[in-house]
């Protein structure tokens, strides 16, 4: 039984017999006598479901009058003859329904479980990047994810994400909703191709090599400098991190400006308002909803002004924070995607309300800073531990 990225290739296997280009065409006969007939009556079915799902994704479109047919587009012609390409996309979901005979919520039971659970999602969504996709195809929803999250909690209304990404979806119609899962489609596609483009590989077997024994010269020990990870090696997912930050002085800046460098030449996607917010004019809850929508984990670098900024929602801090506690409350309590890093001041001091009680990583004292940088921060963000829990032996025979 072939599925359905087997049955979009089969398709564009007609394409490639031709050595087509650009707007060369396929008749929908070749198709049907080539390739229709020789599926089983379930893998028709599917292929109904694929044709219309290709032609929405734009690789070809379909062509009614004089000879029915196919066209490929700019799309589908660089799509067919990249090896590499063809070969991530193949090992990608299929998302898109059909479009008339649609079971919705057979159809949403898919979709979850290929984007919903924050363990063992093919390719996570998190709420607020989920509610951008719903956001741009209607218009009497609230503006914001943090708002539509808070209308939930005072109709006391379930903030699972589980429950209120249905709740969103069935608030579309059928046109729309078909719409969304394309876009969706569309956003896995293409993150998976920029990943697997731009990645940086990364050489872990320096976290489980031991340190050199520093070099001894005349009774001084040369102390070996901080080693920062190498890059060259395997890693499946480039991270990405974004830094929620106060401006407090412009040494404070500075040192975030250092801090993301630093993340940046060691493997981590940094999305950083200095280097990320565009031109003059740009909207800034825009932006900072998309990057905490698509990072894998957030640096709150917490002071005791970004605190008070959290707490009165002041500038782009307060509206950060929002949306960070929306995420949290949607996502559960136990979410780690908040990384609190303690700049200045005590914990009470400079720690917002819903980040207490987390695991911290403390950088105020500047003299310690390559080594919590390194065996804390960049170990947990590359999920590189420094001690791992060896495996459970045998119960030892007793006499």
């Amino acid at each position: 039984m072939k599925n359905e990225r087997e049955i979009a290739e089969l398709i564009f296997d007609k394409f490639r017999q031709t050595n087509s280009k650009v707007n060369h065409v396929v008749t929908i006969r070749t198709i049907r006598f080539g390739l229709i007939d020789k599926l089983n009556p379930k893998e028709q079915e599917l292929f109904d479901k694929v044709f219309i799902g290709l032609q929405a994704l734009d690789y070809f479109t379909y062509e009614k009058g004089g000879l029915e047919s196919i066209r490929l587009t700019q799309k589908g012609y660089d799509y067919i003859y990249d090896d590499e390409q063809v070969e991530i996309i193949a090992q990608k979901p299929w998302l898109i329904p059909e479009f008339e005979k649609t079971d919705w919520d057979k159809a949403y039971n898919r979709l979850w479980r290929i984007i919903g659970p924050q363990e063992g999602a093919i390719h996570y969504i998190g709420g607020s990047q989920f509610y951008k996709f719903v956001f741009d195809l209607c218009n009497d929803i609230p503006p914001t994810y943090s708002e539509y999250i808070e209308r939930r909690r005072k109709h006391n209304l379930s903030t699972s994400r589980s429950v209120y990404y249905k709740d969103l979806i069935d608030h579309l119609d059928a046109e729309k909703r078909f719409e969304l899962y394309v876009n969706i489609q569309l956003s896995i596609e293409q993150d998976s191709i920029q990943i697997a483009t731009e990645k940086d590989d990364l050489d872990f077997s320096f976290f489980d090599t031991p340190a050199p024994t520093p070099a001894v010269k005349d009774n001084v020990v040369e102390e070996e400098a901080t080693p920062v990870i190498p890059v060259g090696a395997d890693n499946d997912e480039t991270p990405t991190v974004f830094i929620s930050y106060s401006w407090d002085t412009d040494k404070h800046e500075e040192w975030v400006l250092n801090l993301a460098t630093k993340l940046m030449e060691n493997g981590v996607n940094v999305i950083l308002d200095k280097w990320d917010l565009g031109s003059l004019g740009n909207p800034l809850p825009n932006f900072m909803e998309k990057a905490i929508a698509k990072s894998n984990r957030v640096i709150c670098v917490m002071t005791p002004n970004y605190k008070k900024k959290t707490e009165k929602s002041e500038g782009g801090v307060g509206y950060e924070y929002s949306i960070i506690t929306a995420e949290i409350f949607a996502d559960g309590v136990n979410t780690s995607k908040f990384i609190p890093l303690i700049r200045q001041g005590a914990e009470n001091e400079s720690v917002p309300t819903a980040l207490r009680g987390r695991k911290y990583v403390d950088m105020r004292k500047d003299a310690e800073f390559e080594d919590k940088f390194v065996h804390e921060l960049l170990r947990d963000i590359h999920n590189a531990p420094k001690y791992k829990k060896p495996a459970l032996g045998a119960k030892p025979k007793f006499d």
